[in-house]
């Protein structure tokens, strides 16, 4: 009996030996050891890979002007964000910036934020892309022009615009942030006021024109 007892111990310390828990929780990988193989704590060849994925950790990058203006307000670090999947739907889960890297990186003059995501479902994966979308003001009827209809000299910004009876006309403008390929215009302009994003070189002030309506695409940011 006592034998069979030890038996039983051994085979049980034999078995503890070769069974091995992760140290995370998270979807494991295909197995890169066959079976039979030597596993030892100093092998080059990792077992497995297991990646976690709740939390999971989405990866974006900011200009160098949009950090400045998260800087200046802090609270937009703490705003949460939307992320929209590659299908365009919303994802349910609000993230919240948990990090940034310590420099702009030169070569395209943008700084890596990192933000976490609950992700109980599972339904996010590493490798994923996707667009992050975070509200960094809000503004009530703004009045946002395309950057290419604005024109620029030296200090002073105008923009064309049709007015009556089709005539062109300058209109003189203050512009606030940038979105997207659009700006927003605080001062010079009112609602309904036709604005000239085609063809500016080809007309002049007083001169009548036939204008055709222009629709701007929508601008999103990408992050993985």
């Amino acid at each position: 009996m006592d034998a069979q007892r030890a038996a039983l111990k051994t085979a049980q310390l034999n078995l503890d030996y070769a069974t091995i828990h992760a140290p995370i929780t998270g979807l494991i990988g295909d197995t890169l050891v066959p079976v039979g193989g030597l596993v030892t704590a100093n092998a080059a060849q990792p077992l497995t890979t297991i990646v976690p994925l709740d939390p999971i950790w989405v990866r974006f990058k900011v200009t160098e002007s949009q950090y400045l203006s998260f800087k200046k307000n802090p609270t937009l670090l703490q705003s949460p964000l939307t992320l929209i999947l590659a299908d365009n739907t919303e994802f349910p889960e609000r993230g919240r910036i948990q990090n940034t890297l310590n420099q702009v990186d030169a070569r395209t003059g943008t700084l890596e934020l990192q933000a976490s995501f609950p992700n109980p479902q599972h339904t996010l994966l590493p490798g994923q892309f996707g667009k992050v979308r975070v509200e960094t003001d809000l503004r009530r009827n703004a009045i946002l022009v395309p950057q290419r209809a604005i024109q620029q000299l030296q200090s002073q910004q105008t923009v064309l615009t049709v007015g009556a009876q089709n005539t062109v006309e300058l209109r003189p403008i203050v512009t606030a942030e940038r979105v997207g390929e659009n700006w927003i215009v605080q001062q010079g302009l009112k609602p309904g006021d036709r604005v000239i994003v085609e063809g500016q070189l080809k007309v002049r002030p007083g001169a009548r024109v036939t204008p055709t309506p222009y629709h701007a695409p929508p601008a999103a940011g990408e992050g993985r």
